[in-house]
């Protein structure tokens, strides 16, 4: 995560917030294809988890571990070939497709396949395939995503109903509270970690999200990969999305609070996008003696600096020199959570402004607008298609014959096998891990050497058969079952 930090903040302040918006087209979303539920997340009332009254056991932590596991979901991200791949493979000899890698975590957040998890880990996805703790996978989609809060919603498609997690309230969340966190830390499937909230309402802290979120802070450890999993209270609930760590540090993590999130997913789940407010104010912190200044006795509220023309706060009658101090019934303790409430609160919403103008207090009612021109996020699409070369029907692959030179530059031991040019995104042969460069010497018990009996062994299996590849990668031999 690369800072475009000081741009973000100096936009949001003078906005009341950053957005983002989505031209919505046949493959960009699929929000338009499923028909969302009513609330795309489960949340619990009566807690699940330990009772927090109760005695601590490692027994107790161990059992919610066992429960809440199969929640959380390993998010294997292919990317697109670059032009330098291309150069280096020699152009020509390969048709597109996958050919670097990348692990994070998601949890299941609806028994309908929707899942939850940082943008970043799906961002420029060319594939995404989701495993379950029972080494079950699936191909995914992104029904939305928020590059500026760093969340995104995905969702996978099955039959049956999966086991969903219950998002807590992070409001709620006391600094020394136990923790859980569960993700794939370097590909290490299914890790869990424990510790406490270390502090609540950090900031500041050098990442794309910072100017929103006010994160918790845990010593729960998180390292790569974890990226986008649960952080879990004894409740069994969610209180907040692991998203970051201080590389410089032990035991410093950042969790997105779960509210937040909450706030979000029915913007993803019914638009793509989160359809912001807009209030048009640039505005500063008060310290002590500022706010002395204002007749206040502690510095809190926000002070606005600059109005912009025939914004809503303009509109409205807001003035530079105004101290906000509550914003549609919410107190202001400092000026940073101004443009979450503004940017969240709804366009075409009217909302009471509490301030204090020349040592007296008066309310003003704001209509909030859509904010213009907002940024569009760059939601992946996916086609199971994408390559130029044909593929074997209903397979998803792509091969041709070896010959002399290619076998040398593969490992393999003679010109007995075809090798693999391309694998379809979301074919079952790319979720199985073949992958191009791959050569294919046997099909089940036949023995292939060019594209034609490629074709014709697979033909010979029905739709539902398990099918058995003998692969040269790298020199070695290793076996690959498919799903036709």
């Amino acid at each position: 995560m690369t800072g475009t930090l000081k741009r973000r903040i100096s936009r949001l302040l003078l906005s009341g917030l950053v957005a983002t918006a989505l031209s919505l087209g046949a493959t960009t979303s699929f929000a338009q294809d499923d028909q969302a539920p009513d609330e795309v997340w489960v949340e619990e009332s009566s807690h699940q988890g330990i009772d927090p009254n109760a005695p601590l056991r490692f027994s107790s932590l161990s059992k919610l571990a066992e429960k809440l596991s199969p929640s959380v979901v390993n998010i294997i991200v292919s990317y697109g070939q670059s032009d330098e791949i291309e150069r280096l493979l020699g152009k020509g000899e390969w048709s597109g497709g996958p050919t670097s890698m990348a692990q994070g975590t998601g949890f299941i957040i609806h028994p309908d396949g929707y899942i939850l998890t940082n943008n970043h880990v799906v961002e420029s996805a060319s594939a995404i395939k989701i495993k379950l703790l029972d080494k079950t996978e699936y191909a995914a989609r992104v029904v939305g995503m928020d590059p500026d809060t760093d969340v995104a919603l995905l969702k996978i498609d099955t039959e049956r109903k999966l086991p969903a997690i219950a998002l807590g309230d992070s409001d709620r969340v006391k600094v020394g509270e136990h923790v859980l966190a569960i993700g794939n830390p370097l590909g290490l499937s299914h890790t869990v970690t424990t510790g406490i909230v270390s502090a609540l309402g950090r900031r500041d802290l050098g990442i794309d999200n910072d100017a929103y979120a006010e994160f918790i802070q845990t010593d729960a450890s998180i390292n790569p990969g974890n990226s986008g999993g649960p952080l879990i209270g004894l409740s069994g609930e969610v209180i907040g999305m692991n998203t970051a760590i201080n590389r410089n540090g032990q035991g410093i993590g950042f969790a997105i609070p779960i509210n937040m999130v909450k706030k979000l997913l029915p913007h993803l789940a019914n638009h793509g996008y989160v359809v912001r407010s807009w209030l048009g104010i640039r505005v500063q912190e008060l310290d002590k003696k500022l706010a002395a200044t204002f007749g206040l006795d502690k510095p809190t509220g926000a002070l606005v600096t600059e109005v912009v023309n025939n914004s809503p706060a303009a509109k409205g009658g807001v003035k530079a020199g105004d101290v906000i101090l509550e914003f549609d019934g919410a107190p202001l303790k400092s000026s940073d959570k101004l443009p979450w409430l503004a940017s969240t609160a709804g366009a075409g919403k009217t909302v009471d402004v509490k301030l204090l103008r020349g040592k007296k207090q008066m309310k003003l009612d704001i209509k909030l607008e859509k904010l213009p021109d907002q940024d569009h996020p760059n939601i992946p699409s996916f086609d199971a298609s994408n390559a130029s070369a044909p593929k074997s029907a209903e397979f998803g692959v792509s091969v041709k014959a070896l010959t002399d030179s290619l076998a040398r530059q593969l490992g393999a031991s003679s010109t007995d096998g075809v090798v693999v040019t391309n694998v379809g995104s979301q074919s079952a042969a790319h979720g199985a891990g073949l992958r191009q460069r791959d050569v294919i010497t046997e099909v089940g018990e036949d023995k292939v050497t060019d594209s034609k009996e490629f074709d014709k062994a697979i033909k010979a299996f029905e739709r539902g058969d398990v099918v058995r590849l003998k692969v040269v990668r790298g020199g070695r031999v290793v076996y690959i079952a498919v799903t036709r």
